[in-house]
């Protein structure tokens, strides 16, 4: 994506945001320049509690864990990518994940965003404005299939909505 940082969180924050969610949802990033490795984090806040980090060090977990499983029956690459579906699943990102999934956001739709295989894009079209009532309450059945750190998100729309 092109555009600075500051202006796709303005985006983000203000233009993008739900009103019922406004001044509640927050976006943070930051990279620490000093560190041996560059490492920096991307966070959601939901009333100034973290509720997903997306540090660089997920590389390096992953990475651990790949190695710890020795199973001869799979290539590296299929166990790195084993790995690193179980840690979406747990809500557990890296920060280029946060950056691709916001271009295929900005791109896509709301409705194929909301549909979309990319949790980190539905997170951000279920607190999108265009997302209106009709549409949540079609979700709602849906909420208890998707993944628990998601399902959060989701009722928090809901609930923000007064639809729970």
């Amino acid at each position: 994506m092109n555009k600075p940082w500051s202006k796709v969180r303005q985006m983000l924050e203000n233009e993008l945001l739900c009103d019922s969610l406004k001044g509640r949802v927050r976006y943070f990033n930051t990279r620490y320049r000093h560190a041996h490795d560059g490492t920096g984090r991307i966070c959601i806040l939901v009333d100034d509690i973290e509720k997903i980090s997306m540090p660089l060090e997920t590389e390096y977990k992953i990475s651990a864990e790949v190695y710890k499983r020795n199973d001869n029956t799979k290539s590296l690459k299929n166990r790195y990518d084993d790995v690193t579906e179980e840690f979406k699943e747990n809500g557990i990102f890296q920060p280029y994940d946060f950056g691709r999934a916001l271009d295929e956001f900005f791109i896509n739709s709301i409705e194929e965003s909301l549909k979309s295989q990319d949790y980190i894009v539905r997170l951000l079209a279920i607190f999108d404005r265009r997302v209106g009532k009709r549409t949540l309450e079609k979700l709602k059945p849906t909420v208890s299939e998707l993944p628990e750190w998601l399902q959060y998100f989701y009722n928090l729309r809901l609930e923000s909505e007064g639809l729970l």
